[in-house]
């Protein structure tokens, strides 16, 4: 099956108390290699410093490296998990939003995750029209097919 993303965007937030290169590793861990990350330098509500880590995917070929990684890397029963709640998660704009676990993507490996220490990981659905429940039909019928082997 034809993979269903436009685009994607990866993003994490790096807090005073975190090592911003094990939360760098953890981006890069999702990430294909080549994709630059963005770093921007934020304040918290109390002043606190935080950083944005932020990378940009739009090219077919790194999509597909993406979704290869996260797909393979992803915990047992993760992928059925998505397959359940994937379509609680598009958007009016057709975008699908994942939480992944910070921790874990450190150590290589994916989880979903609906705490706020986390990767946020969105990916641009190419359905036609553009309507919610056609992007839903899409992601369900891929990921049915990733789990099938047929990505």
């Amino acid at each position: 099956m034809e993979l269903p993303f436009r685009s994607a965007a990866v993003d994490a937030f790096v807090h005073a108390t975190e090592d911003e290169q094990r939360v760098l590793a953890a981006l890069q861990a999702l990430l294909p290699e080549g994709v630059e990350v963005r770093r921007t330098r934020l304040k918290g509500h109390y002043g606190n410093p935080i950083v944005s880590l932020h990378a940009s995917i739009g090219r077919r070929k790194l999509l597909h490296e993406l979704w290869r990684c996260f797909s393979t890397k992803l915990r047992a029963g993760e992928l059925d998990k998505l397959g359940k709640i994937a379509s609680g998660r598009i958007d009016g704009t057709c975008r699908l939003h994942l939480r992944l676990d910070k921790q874990l993507a450190h150590a290589g490996e994916f989880a979903l995750s609906d705490g706020g220490d986390v990767i946020h990981l969105k990916l641009k659905i190419d359905a036609y029209p553009a309507k919610q429940r056609v992007a839903a039909k899409l992601v369900e019928e891929f990921i049915a097919a990733t789990r099938r082997g047929n990505f």
